[in-house]
């Protein structure tokens, strides 16, 4: 049978995991930040950023013991069997694909920007299926080629950012003193806040099957992106309460920030750089979750069709078309709106099951502590943090997420026992 080729090295699941996490929110969050905390802005994703590290080491320390497909799947599985398995991968699944369902939208309001005309008549139904007709058909010819497209991507999507960001922390009369500490009710919304401009790391670990020298280069990679994120997110966040004199939540508040420094070929210097940077995150987003069917596939939980890998492109194509045209259809019918509520409660839920998931396989199977004293505390203790973070955050939603999400697993119940009863028939024919 033939299986997936290792192509992704360190560069390219650094990527994954940049990309993961800086898509359309960056665009967005600065002016929601301001309005709520002001000049003490930039340093709630220093702060805030890490508390979620504790998160991230807990997906960077299960990647080192693995070197299969499948991630969060994966880790479930093996800590709590396939049906916890199977839940995992269904709710991770479903917060996924919902979130390239929505930023397909985001891209076409930032394409419309550049173009008007797109926005008449069917034109915008159009553009969502060539989105993701271009995504799917990028995600088919190759890991290695999807790779270097996105690298190209980012390269597209950062230097315009960085340019003007630079630009404008050199004219604007830069000042980092904090004039008033916010109170803790604007405090905990900015550190939701914070917490969901960083989820989206776990990209990385899905493609575990396809990264070179795994359990070396993901560690890495997730530690390494997530840090330089969150100082990029300060660094554009100081910029633009330095350089705007009024914060405008709605719209399209970094276009407002490089029309202020560069007038009308800034706006359209960072509509671009906004379009790159959601493509990118599309890609990504692709990437990594076309993986979460063919990892179920793989250990039983789904059927065998998805678990096929093109003799060709050495890539699971069952389960990227798969993908493709279940993102297409919640972009076209709306019908993603009322599962994007409860995404990243969902996302959270997993975040969860694997620190839970790391704590029972480190006692199960006995993975060795460091022999430094300092080391050793953080390894017994950070994963209790990253628990109680996934539950400080989870808290914040809504009675009506809560209700979604248990909705969702009850048809995650359902849809593993049809799974198991049709393929027990199946065997026994």
């Amino acid at each position: 049978m033939m299986g997936l080729k290792r192509d992704i090295g360190m560069i390219g699941a650094s990527m994954l995991v940049l990309n993961g996490l800086i898509g359309a929110g960056i665009f967005a969050l600065p002016a929601r930040m301001a309005d709520a905390l002001g000049d003490f802005s930039p340093y709630v994703f220093l702060m805030f950023g890490a508390l979620m590290l504790t998160i991230v080491w807990c997906f960077a320390s299960l990647s080192s013991h693995f070197s299969q497909t499948g991630g969060p799947v994966l880790y479930a599985q093996q800590a709590f069997g396939n049906a916890v398995g199977f839940q995992t991968g269904w709710l991770f699944y479903l917060a996924r694909a919902t979130a390239i369902a929505a930023n397909a939208h985001v891209l076409f309001l930032y394409a419309s920007y550049l173009f008007p005309e797109v926005t008449q008549g069917y034109q915008d139904d159009v553009l969502i299926i060539v989105i993701c007709l271009i995504l799917t058909l990028v995600n088919l010819i190759g890991v290695k080629r999807s790779v270097g497209f996105l690298d190209g991507l980012t390269v597209l999507k950062l230097t315009p950012l960085f340019g003007l960001v630079g630009y404008g922390l050199l004219t604007a009369d830069v000042d980092p003193t904090i004039t008033e500490v916010p109170q803790l009710d604007a405090l905990g919304a900015g550190a939701i806040l914070t917490l969901y401009a960083l989820i989206g790391f776990e990209t990385a670990v899905v493609t575990t099957g396809e990264t070179e020298k795994p359990k070396h280069t993901l560690p890495i990679a997730l530690m390494a992106t997530v840090i330089a994120t969150s100082i990029l997110y300060f660094i554009v966040q100081l910029a633009y309460i330095n350089v705007m004199e009024t914060w405008v939540v709605d719209g399209t508040p970094m276009i407002a920030f490089a029309q202020t420094l560069a007038g009308e070929w800034g706006a359209l210097i960072m509509a671009l750089a906004a379009v790159f940077s959601i493509a990118a995150n599309l890609l990504a987003n692709m990437i990594s979750t076309s993986r979460l069917t063919f990892a179920m596939a793989q250990e039983g939980s789904l059927p065998g069709w998805f678990g096929h890998v093109s003799a060709r492109f050495s890539t699971p194509d069952n389960s990227i078309i798969t993908l493709g045209v279940f993102a297409c259809v919640l972009s076209l019918t709306g019908g993603f709106v009322w599962l994007a509520v409860v995404s990243v409660l969902a996302r959270l839920t997993v975040y969860a099951v694997c620190i839970l998931a790391l704590m029972r396989l480190r006692k199960e199977r006995q993975w060795s502590a460091p022999r430094n004293t300092f080391m050793h505390l953080m390894w017994r203790i950070v994963p209790w943090i990253a628990l109680l973070v996934c539950i400080g955050a989870a808290s914040q939603s809504s009675a009506q997420a809560i209700l979604m999400l248990v909705a969702l697993l009850v048809a995650g119940i359902l849809l593993y026992w049809l799974n198991k009863r049709f393929t027990s028939v199946s065997h026994q024919e």
